[in-house]
């Protein structure tokens, strides 16, 4: 199995809680059983540093959340994406591979 990190994309803000049908999420999640590594959290204001020295502005990104999650490949990783409630909310999911972790 490898580990695929979930990054959904949608309107972040105070209130992004209030936007998610958490009880929706929470049965997506489930129904992923083991294979949920860390359900991850939901994002409510983020800054961006673009260069050192520079100091954090806000960010206009729309980031809303994270999640691992365990596939035997890609294409099963999409598959479990395609799922995602976030496409009910009018955002979307970036799904990247993990590389292995270092010991």
């Amino acid at each position: 199995m490898e580990r695929f990190l979930f990054v959904y994309h949608g309107t972040p803000g105070p209130d992004a809680t209030t936007r998610h049908d958490l009880s929706r999420w929470a049965a997506w999640f489930d129904g992923m059983g083991s294979r949920v590594i860390d359900r991850g959290s939901l994002t409510h204001s983020a800054v961006e540093v673009p260069r050192r020295l520079l100091g954090p502005k806000e960010s206009a990104s729309s980031l809303c959340g994270y999640s691992i999650v365990e596939a035997v490949d890609f294409n099963e990783a999409v598959e479990i994406g395609e799922r995602c409630p976030i496409f009910d909310e009018d955002g979307s999911v970036e799904i990247a591979r993990l590389t292995i972790p270092l010991a």
